[in-house]
């Protein structure tokens, strides 16, 4: 029997999972695009590997600024603010990734 307790846990964690299968699903559609539709990508695709490890590099930074910020046991009206700007910010991320395809 679930708890009234173990409500928030499950809806946060089932948010959590939906958020990622979101991201590969997304993922997993710019990856089916034909060639035809990036074609005019082609004179920037030269420096496209060196800008992903920049892009990577920031999104881990980001994330990890946003994880100990979490693990630091705010107040809970202080823990929802930064729950929410993680969420503003993924989405963020999410945005830019889909318009450069």
């Amino acid at each position: 029997m679930i708890t009234s307790s173990m409500r928030p846990l499950i809806v946060h964690m089932l948010l959590i999972i939906a958020a990622m299968l979101t991201m590969l699903l997304i993922a997993w559609m710019a990856l089916q695009l034909p060639a035809a539709q990036l074609g005019w990508l082609a004179p920037t695709r030269a420096n496209a590997a060196y800008f992903a490890w920049w892009r990577t590099l920031l999104y881990t930074l980001i994330f990890t600024g946003w994880a100990a910020a979490l693990r630091m046991r705010p107040a809970p009206v202080d823990q929802q603010r930064l729950k929410r700007l993680g969420l503003i910010g993924f989405s963020s991320i999410i945005l830019v990734a889909l318009f450069r395809v």
